[in-house]
């Protein structure tokens, strides 16, 4: 199944732009870290969420 998500990313990649999907996962594990202290109160979670977020914030893509 791993073969099959990677073809599936690929697409994406292909009718998008890395850029795009980056920005993409970026607000996905913002929107998870809010949900997280929002609706579960776990705060050591969201920082962990908000962290990868800033990180894929820090990736520059040139193609």
């Amino acid at each position: 199944m791993q073969k099959e998500y990677m073809e599936i990313l690929e697409s994406l990649i292909n009718q998008l732009t890395l850029s795009a999907i980056l920005e993409m996962l970026e607000r996905i594990c913002h929107k998870k870290a809010e949900n997280l202290r929002t609706h579960w109160q776990d705060e050591t979670s969201a920082k962990l969420w908000d962290k990868a977020a800033r990180q894929i914030e820090q990736i520059n893509v040139d193609v």
